[in-house]
């Protein structure tokens, strides 16, 4: 069981490497990350986009750019709270509510640490904002693979109970 559990936290090192190498690129590079995906939605949003002069175009697309960059947030961090909890699972001494509470403390000083490891990247800052953000990600992370759990033990309790009722 040992070996399960220090292989376990080696997708959640990868994906906290992931966020810290997007957390590294400059404003420019950033921007430049999310530009494609913020054009897209733009032209989702308003379909007469081709339409509108290039000044309207580009204060729509950087409307959009702002959502697209806090859905990242949001987004990156579910994945580190489901990666979280289910490095935790591995850890039977642990009861349910302090592995949630655990993933959830992992994913706020990483949150916290990622901002301030931003704060040092030339163009970025470091906001509260994007840390309510990244744990409100994490906290989802954290909902859906509980859910996903019980459900998986709910249907394994229903063999099980098939297979001994026959």
């Amino acid at each position: 069981m040992k070996i399960k559990r220090i292989i376990s936290y080696i997708p959640l090192i990868i994906w906290m490497a992931v966020i810290f190498l997007f957390s590294a690129q400059t404003s420019e590079n950033s921007s430049e990350t999310s530009s494609l995906p913020a054009a897209i939605l733009a032209r989702i949003i308003n379909p007469d986009f081709e339409l509108l002069n290039e000044t309207d175009q580009t204060a729509l697309i950087d409307k959009c750019q702002f959502a697209v960059r806090k859905l990242a947030h949001f987004s990156v961090y579910t994945v580190l709270g489901t990666l979280a909890l289910f490095a935790l699972s591995f850890h039977e001494k642990l009861n349910a509510k302090k592995r949630i509470l655990f993933s959830s403390l992992i994913c706020l000083a990483y949150a916290v640490s990622d901002e301030i490891h931003q704060y040092f990247v030339p163009g970025r800052s470091c906001e509260f904002r994007d840390i309510c953000i990244d744990t409100l990600g994490a906290a989802a992370g954290t909902a859906a693979a509980l859910a996903f759990s019980a459900v998986i033990s709910a249907k394994r309790n229903k063999k099980e109970k098939d297979r001994i009722t026959g």
